[in-house]
């Protein structure tokens, strides 16, 4: 069962972004003749009214639409088409590329509001419950059960409130309640370099309770969550450059089977979390601007346009040539990395 859902997880997250080409595709009045899910000879396909092939082929490794004319958008043609991939002006063609990963993304959204209303949130009250040993905290007398009543002049209502009211300040204003005493303290912070921000030196005490279809709180947390993955998976990775592990953190499909039983799969938080995870990441990825990619036909159609689309033949040759060597290197890579070192 497990493996079960982390396939039709991962189909269901190419299923999405290949969506997000399509819809805005037929927005645009092109024609899409293929939209499949996976590579290969199809095991199922039907063609709908609009004359789509829908398909389902067994190397579940992507997707993609075919949009017609776009196996010929690299090769200088003075015909243009109605309805062909060519025909489109510039900014189409980048809302169409950028729709997979934008997909994505609002899937992953409406997941992480789905289990923050129907799930609950864990709010902790803002009392301290531990005190950081050598931290600014400890320096500075702050003490457990010490209530956070306002940072920074901010009103404080949960313990979450207060990195975002400490944003990335290097100084801090605390008003703190003490056994029914209100004391003011003013310090400075210490970095901490794991996570690249300035920091306090407290944690939460370990008592939450669960709110529970609370739209305002589920909507927001949701909202600021994807920035706040993403600036943490950036730090992560730089400093796991720094360390030299990076290698090590690195995984592909196979990695991903491997741990599998490790990401309560069974339950159904652990595979939208799954999904959450992976389609941040796939958005992301196809944004890169490798050629190929989605962010990297988006540079490609861009610099053409410069160049009245008039690129030499040889650049094409390049830009082609240098995505799949790209692209082939990294599979290999993370491949290779998960047989024999995960």
């Amino acid at each position: 069962m497990i493996y079960l859902n982390l396939l039709l997880v991962l189909i269901f997250i190419v299923f999405i972004h290949e969506l997000g080409h399509y819809f805005f595709a037929r927005i645009f009045k092109a024609e899409v003749t293929d939209f499949s899910i996976g590579f290969g000879k199809p095991i199922c396909k039907f063609k709908d009214k609009n004359n789509t092939v829908w398909k389902i082929s067994p190397i579940l490794l992507g997707g993609y639409v075919k949009i017609k004319g776009l196996d010929s958008i690299f090769q200088k043609n003075s015909n243009v088409e109605t309805g062909s991939f060519q025909s489109l002006e510039l900014y189409q063609k980048i809302i169409i590329l950028l729709a997979g990963s934008f997909f994505n993304i609002l899937s992953a959204w409406l997941a992480l509001f789905s289990i923050f209303f129907f799930f609950g949130i864990a709010i902790y009250s803002p009392i301290i419950g531990k005190i950081i040993d050598n931290s600014s905290a400890q320096e500075n007398d702050l003490r457990i059960n010490d209530i956070i009543i306002s940072v920074n002049n901010i009103k404080i209502n949960d313990f979450s409130d207060i990195p975002q009211a400490l944003g990335d300040d290097k100084f801090v204003s605390l008003l703190i309640q003490r056994n029914n005493n209100l004391i003011e303290k003013k310090f400075e912070l210490k970095f901490n370099s794991k996570i690249n921000k300035y920091v306090i030196g407290i944690s939460s005490n370990n008592q939450p309770y669960i709110d529970k279809f609370n739209f305002y709180k589920s909507f927001t947390n949701s909202l600021f969550f994807i920035p706040a993955y993403y600036s943490a998976s950036i730090n992560y990775l730089k400093q796991s450059y720094k360390e030299n592990t990076l290698s090590e953190q690195l995984a592909g499909p196979v990695g991903i089977v491997k741990m599998a039983d490790q990401m309560m799969l069974d339950k159904i938080r652990g595979v939208i979390y799954l999904f959450i995870v992976i389609s941040l990441f796939v958005s992301a990825f196809n944004l890169l601007p490798i050629p190929l990619l989605d962010g990297g036909h988006i540079v490609y159609f861009i610099v053409s346009k410069i160049f009245s689309n008039s690129l030499p033949e040889f650049v094409t040759r390049i830009y082609i040539v240098t995505g799949l060597t790209i692209i082939s290197f990294l599979f290999i890579f993370v491949t290779f990395n998960d047989i024999f070192y995960k």
